[in-house]
């Protein structure tokens, strides 16, 4: 199977399990969402592995449910290992920087953090790898999901803007990192 298409599959996997969270929330009688990202607090310093499977409600999960997929399938066309690292790496570094620099005495949840490192490491990939493929998916992502940008200021209450700029950047110089050693070989 192509590595896209099984990049696509297993992100859409991650999705319907992030589903399932949501689901079995509604059926708890205490909140698995207590378990998200709480900045300095070390007693929820677990939350940096566990906020992105959790979301507010079912709206909250749909929003990121396709662009998830999306992003995660183009980045699979790489490698599926590539797929699985940035999935990881991801999760970990935008939750320690949420941890570490996100407004206090609130709890960040969702996908989004995530999704927005792999809007910034897509567009930042593609131009910093100068292939033509790349390039195109760069420009395919900035115009079909430019509008992300504006998830980046602090412009609605309730939602993580923290999670959303520093994914972003995150991702931003991941795809940069990732990219600059192929570039590199390709020049000589």
């Amino acid at each position: 199977m192509k590595s896209y298409l099984l990049a696509g599959k297993y992100s859409a996997v991650i999705m319907l399990f992030c589903c399932f969270i949501v689901f079995i929330n509604m059926l708890l009688p205490f909140n698995l969402n207590q378990l998200g990202i709480v900045p300095r607090s070390a007693a929820h310093l677990i939350g940096i592995f566990f906020a992105p499977f959790l979301h507010a409600g079912w709206s909250h999960l749909f929003s990121n449910f396709l662009p998830f997929i999306v992003f995660g399938a183009l980045i699979g066309m790489h490698s599926i290992k590539r797929f699985w690292l940035v999935f990881i790496l991801h999760i970990i570094i935008t939750g320690i920087l949420v941890w570490l620099f996100a407004r206090g005495n609130s709890v960040h949840i969702g996908m989004s953090g995530v999704i927005y490192s792999f809007w910034g490491y897509l567009i930042v990939y593609g131009f910093v790898r100068r292939k033509l493929l790349y390039i195109f998916i760069s420009l395919v992502t900035l115009m079909l999901y430019g509008g992300l940008i504006y998830g980046v200021l602090p412009t609605q209450t309730g939602v993580s803007f923290e999670s959303h700029l520093l994914g972003a950047l995150a991702g931003g110089l991941s795809g940069y990192y990732f990219a600059k050693p192929a570039s590199r070989y390709r020049a000589r």
